[in-house]
């Protein structure tokens, strides 16, 4: 086991790995990733992540072939997990393909979803570059347009003062 990175090359080889236990398997496995590996994955703003952060279907299937493929390639056991999954929105939608193998599609949420997780979460150091980022793609610029996007993936769960305090230094600056 390894406590290393996964930069954009290693998230390829492992996906490629993992497509071919599943395809052992006899499985079809669906990933829906969010968080900094989308970061890396869909927009190149990060040089590597510690794990991916997903969802994944079916669940137990996918995360046994999963941590075979840890050991296979030295990840952490944990490379992907679904440990974040009660921050997505139910109705995130299904995003952008990024790998696609008969056993095995990736996607990256949304990119709206991806922002308004972002901006709930509100770390400052982890979230801050990947909001600017995020506002850059979707060329926002104003407060009133990204508390719509939370609104729409989070309607009961408005923002908390550290997000809109986040959010005010990175669009005025």
């Amino acid at each position: 086991m390894s406590d290393r990175l996964l930069d954009q090359k290693t998230l390829r080889r492992a996906f490629e790995a993992l497509a071919r236990r599943l395809k052992r398997r006899g499985v079809v496995g669906e990933v829906h990733v969010f968080g900094g590996a989308a970061m890396v994955l869909a927009f190149n703003s990060r040089q590597a992540t510690r794990d991916v952060d997903a969802v994944f279907a079916p669940d137990t299937q996918v995360l046994e072939a999963a941590h075979e493929v840890a050991v296979e390639l030295s990840l952490p056991k944990s490379w992907l997990n679904n440990q974040a999954s009660s921050y997505v929105s139910g109705v995130a939608g299904r995003g952008t393909p990024v790998f696609d193998h008969p056993n095995l599609r990736v996607m990256i949420t949304p990119i709206e979803h991806l922002l308004a997780m972002k901006v709930r979460a509100a770390r400052a150091v982890r979230d801050a570059e990947d909001i600017r980022v995020l506002l850059g793609e979707l060329q926002i610029t104003k407060m009133a347009q990204v508390i719509a996007i939370v609104k729409k993936y989070f309607a009961d769960e408005p923002l908390n003062a550290r997000s809109r305090q986040l959010l005010e230094d990175i669009l005025s600056a």
